[in-house]
């Protein structure tokens, strides 16, 4: 018997099946799209706008660098590459501020800047407490260390607004290359005495970056949103159709026979449903068991010829 010849299918069939593997794999990529962007944008978009950071640079200028080891001293850093590494080395700037628009500040405020700076390197000998940062020094008492350095908010007979605030590059501290590199950051803001323009948050004063473009945060934000999350859900919406009403009216018109022979089984010859109570059942049962009696009936005289004659004994049948 020769095989039955295969029908190619039409341009519409091919149409169906190349747009609904096309909605599949856009549903997929704008998940794994989505999962994606949000650690790495999403979030820090939002964490940026809600830290509320001022618009107009203030003037920061670095006043202390640690360099630290250990996981447990490592609680933050000024910079890292990767956002998702565990620290076990880490550099911490701290930077004090005054408000105000830095290209408004004159040369002789970036001078007095540089002089109070100067003096505070002397007097708490930054520079040697950097390079003894990475040995263990004696935690017993000592009567010849210095007053802490004041952190924190400053009254109005300060000249900074903020001392000792932590300083990142972006509000996560952290990126990866080449948007970020942290050899660049650290060689620019590490040297103590650097002025430069910071951008503080107002909703946490000590956090302070040096890079702030709300206008592109905000666009990122749009693209990483408006993208994914539209394709994935119109996918959706397709599949759930395409499955529902497409693909589903050849598997209706192959059960069309089937369900209307169960209709017809399930109904009698008056077309009226087919229960217990009604005469139609009745009418079935009682021809079953008629049947049945029937059968039993034709059955019974083998069944009793077998049974009543006596056994024919060999014996018997020499003596005869």
């Amino acid at each position: 018997m020769a095989d039955e010849e295969k029908i190619p299918p039409t341009f519409l069939e091919k149409l169906l099946f190349y747009t609904t593997a096309s909605f599949v794999l856009l549903a997929t990529f704008s998940l794994f799209a989505f999962l994606f962007l949000v650690p790495f944008v999403i979030e820090p978009a939002f964490t940026t706008i809600f830290m509320q950071f001022d618009p107009i640079g203030a003037l920061c200028v670095t006043t202390q660098v640690k360099h630290l080891v250990g996981a447990s001293n490592c609680t933050w850093a000024s910079c890292r590459e990767g956002c998702t590494k565990d620290l076990f080395e880490c550099t911490q700037i701290r930077v004090s501020y005054k408000l105000g628009n830095s290209s408004n500040v004159t040369e002789e405020e970036v001078e007095n800047l540089i002089r109070v700076e100067r003096a505070l390197r002397n007097d708490y000998d930054y520079e040697n407490e950097v390079a003894a940062d990475k040995s263990y020094p004696d935690m017993g008492e000592r009567d010849d260390l210095p007053e802490p350095y004041p952190t924190g908010l400053q009254g109005n007979d300060s000249e900074w607004y903020f001392t000792g605030a932590r300083l990142f590059p972006n509000v996560k501290g952290c990126g990866y290359p080449p948007i970020l590199n942290c050899t660049i950051f650290y060689g620019k803001y590490r040297p103590i005495g650097t002025n430069f323009t910071c951008y503080y948050s107002r909703v946490d004063p000590g956090l302070v970056i040096t890079e702030l473009d709300m206008w592109q945060n905000t666009l990122n934000l749009v693209y990483a949103m408006a993208i994914p999350i539209p394709s994935f859900f119109i996918s959706v919406i397709y599949l759930t159709f395409a499955y529902f009403k497409i693909y589903n009216t050849e598997d209706e018109s192959e059960q069309a026979p089937l369900k209307s022979d169960a209709e017809a089984m399930a109904t009698g010859d008056d077309e009226k449903p087919t229960t217990p109570g009604s005469d139609t059942f009745r009418e079935d049962l009682a021809c079953f068991g008629h049947q049945l009696k029937m059968q039993l009936a034709n059955d019974k005289p083998k069944d009793g010829f077998e049974s009543n004659s006596p056994p024919i004994s060999n014996s018997a049948s020499l003596s005869g």
